[in-house]
């Protein structure tokens, strides 16, 4: 498969799901993953999550600066994972960009709340697992 059909392939799976676990390095330097919304994924491949600023994993990327985003499709056990680099994102052009009203139930003051901030994971590789036909795939990003 070309990079351009496994692109839209990876694309196609992520728009399906709702939400996708977020894996960063915690302060023991090991691996940890938690549930977050997704937001869709665009052209360029970049991965956005909404997040408290005070959140542990904020703290997280700050410290490595890496990250892995996976997906897990149960129906046939196929599933993407982006590894990458990761940072925090404050700008206020950016939070309103992205910003969904439903959030206001967390952050209060909207788009420009202090507390509400994004994370960003920029793939160096996704890694698309198609299990059902015994295939694995390798984006490079």
């Amino acid at each position: 498969m070309s990079q351009d059909e496994l692109k839209h392939k990876i694309q196609q799976f992520f728009k399906s799901y709702e939400y996708s676990n977020l894996i960063t390095i915690d302060e023991n330097g090991f691996p940890k993953g938690r549930m977050m919304e997704n937001m869709p994924l665009g052209d360029d491949l970049v991965f956005w999550f909404a997040t408290g600023s005070g959140s542990s994993k904020v703290a997280e990327v700050k410290k490595s600066g890496k990250a892995s985003v996976f997906v897990y499709r149960p129906s046939d056990h196929s599933s993407i994972n982006a590894l990458g680099d990761a940072e925090v994102v404050t700008s206020d052009t950016i939070r309103t960009e992205k910003w969904k009203e439903k959030w206001t139930a967390f952050w209060k003051q909207g788009p420009t709340d202090p507390n509400y901030v994004l994370i960003k994971v920029v793939p160096k590789k996704i890694i698309y697992l198609d299990f059902a036909a015994h295939n694995q795939e390798v984006l490079d990003c």
